[in-house]
């Protein structure tokens, strides 16, 4: 019998292994900062409200526009306040008719006054020389006696006239305030509100009509625990010769939203002096933010990072090198014989697209960047080294310093302004912590 085609030999040919993309972590200086959620105040509001009784007679803005301080708004009917000016004006003008004539008869009373001293004198002289009779004398001292009560009497008409020319400015003085106020202002710059009380209505005398609130700043309101607290305390120390820190030079960082990748710099512009809430344990603290752009309202909640401490040395690694599982999060490291360890880490915070290794990771050890999914534990794998760098994140590379309540300038090979928030070691959940990357250097400089 003929034979076939002969057929090859089945002998198994393991697989080449699979070719990962590996990397050293990123070993560096970081600042920690501590998260928490804010919520934002206006920085400065006021009522608009009327100060005379009246109709309005005309609105001069419309709702939402924004108006500077003095700006005229409303017009309330000023005839009746007109009126009484004008009749204040002639109480001044008659009080002041009322002193000159006072004064005129004051000089007529006192050439009266020296005539009858002269007539007296002269009575006085005959009387001594028994050439007068005492009946002319004693005529003679009555009427200067009645001359000097005249000019006396002048002297309190003149009084008077002044006491009822003070009056009647002091009327004229409110007459012409409550003439202005017909003309109702702005209290303060920023964006008013609708009108509570439309053209041709009453307003009584603290009638509030609107408001208007200034956006040009913003306060943001948070609480810290007293744990970090604490710690801050520990980087910022009290001078005993100088008083306490000045608690404005620490910079505070904002994110409106998880969908806003800036990060905004404001400061730290209030401590609650009060203390720790003893039903919270948390501390008060204010921050005072620019809004240029007006794009936050007051009463939005914003997230928070404030400067705590630093961090030495610190282990960096890209978020999507990590793994989790129900025992916890981990890394692919690759050893020298190229075979694959699920190793076990502790983390840090989470920033801009990085997480900070706090334990189980050497800085000199291989973990897989990419091909995760074709590394498994044990097996061995065909590592691609490449080289990680943070300088594409700029949040990254700050560095504040956190003695005596000043911050340093980061070194010169790096921009002044390149600060950024990463998380507070007193804040154990490294999950909760996202971040975002300023979107221009200015907006996470240090403060000066």
């Amino acid at each position: 019998m003929s034979s076939g085609c002969s057929r090859p030999d089945n002998d198994f040919v393991e697989p080449p292994p699979p070719t990962v993309t590996t990397a050293k972590p990123v070993q560096q200086d970081m600042t920690l900062f501590y998260e928490n959620n804010g919520e934002t105040e206006a920085t400065n509001s006021a009522e608009v409200r009327a100060r005379v009784r009246g109709f309005i007679e005309e609105l001069m803005f419309e709702p939402g526009q924004v108006v500077s301080e003095g700006d005229p708004l409303y017009r309330i009917e000023p005839e009746q306040y007109a009126a009484a000016k004008m009749q204040a004006e002639a109480q001044v003008e008659s009080a002041t008719a009322s002193i000159s004539a006072a004064k005129a008869a004051k000089e007529a009373n006192a050439a009266e006054v020296e005539r009858s001293e002269n007539e007296l004198r002269r009575f006085k002289k005959l009387l001594e020389s028994n050439a007068g009779s005492q009946s002319e004398y004693d005529q003679a001292l009555a009427a200067r006696d009645a001359a000097v009560a005249q000019s006396r009497g002048s002297d309190a008409a003149i009084e008077l006239s002044q006491a009822e020319l003070s009056v009647a400015k002091a009327a004229l003085a409110q007459a012409d305030l409550d003439l202005n106020y017909t003309t109702v202002r702005a209290p303060i710059s920023g964006r008013i509100s609708r009108t509570l009380i439309d053209r041709g209505n009453l307003a009584d005398n603290g009638s509030s009509l609107a408001s208007i609130v200034d956006r040009e700043r913003i306060y943001v309101y948070f609480t810290i625990d007293e744990r970090t607290l604490l710690e801050l305390m520990k980087q910022r120390p009290e001078d005993r010769r100088s008083g306490p820190v000045d608690w404005s030079k620490v910079p505070v960082y904002l994110q409106r939203d998880e969908a806003d990748s800036q990060w905004r710099r404001g400061k730290l512009e209030y401590v609650d002096q009060t203390g720790i809430n003893q039903q919270t344990g948390t501390l008060s603290l204010r921050a005072v933010f620019d809004n240029p752009n007006d794009d936050l309202l007051p009463g939005m909640f914003v997230t928070v990072r404030l400067p705590v401490n630093q961090v030495k040395d610190g282990v960096l690694v890209p978020q999507r090198a990590i793994m989790g599982s129900q025992q916890g999060q981990f890394l692919m490291v690759v050893g020298s014989d190229n075979r694959v360890e699920q190793r076990p880490v502790r983390l840090g915070q989470k920033l801009d697209g990085w997480v900070l290794v706090t334990d189980g990771l050497d800085k000199d050890e291989q973990f897989v960047v990419d091909g995760i999914q074709r590394a498994r534990p044990g097996a061995a794998v065909d590592p691609k080294l490449t080289e990680l760098s943070t300088d594409d994140s700029p949040i990254l590379k700050a560095a504040i310093e956190l003695k005596a309540g000043s911050e340093s300038r980061p070194s010169e090979s790096k921009p002044e302004s390149e600060t950024a928030p990463v998380q507070s070691p007193g804040n154990g959940d490294a999950e909760k912590n996202t971040g975002g990357q300023a979107d221009s250097p200015q907006e996470v400089e240090s403060a000066s």
